[in-house]
């Protein structure tokens, strides 16, 4: 039995909003890219990858990862994208998951919005 106080992981949740450059949300190669570096710089290991582009606009891309799963799902219209990012790897503080924050936020070039990090307890 699991005590309430063990780790399951964390979650980075990032709401990505005002973004400079309007072309963006729709630019399913920069996203793309931008969860492979992190994918890359962090040994995610990507077990499988989704993506779908929707008409007339947004998409929905989809990683998962054997430490668990990376979204990102765009909205266009409202110049916003979600980030979603949740490991069950165990790091002594939050200095990952606010390097992953800060690289999204310089790749979208977006208004600065705090993170979300959530502590996922069994």
């Amino acid at each position: 039995m699991f005590s309430n106080t063990q780790c399951s992981g964390k979650h980075l949740i990032i709401d990505i909003k005002n973004i400079q450059n309007p072309e963006t949300p729709n630019n399913i190669e920069k996203l793309k890219t931008m969860m492979d570096n992190i994918c890359e710089k962090y040994e995610f290991q990507v077990l499988n990858k989704i993506e779908h582009k929707f008409e007339p606009q947004g998409l929905s891309i989809i990683y998962l990862l054997s430490e668990s799963h990376m979204t990102i799902h765009t909205f266009p219209e409202r110049n916003y994208i979600a980030f979603d990012l949740y490991t069950c790897r165990n790091y002594p503080n939050n200095d990952v998951y606010t390097e992953i924050h800060k690289y999204i936020m310089e790749e979208t070039n977006a208004t600065y919005e705090p993170p979300t990090i959530i502590d996922r307890h069994f």
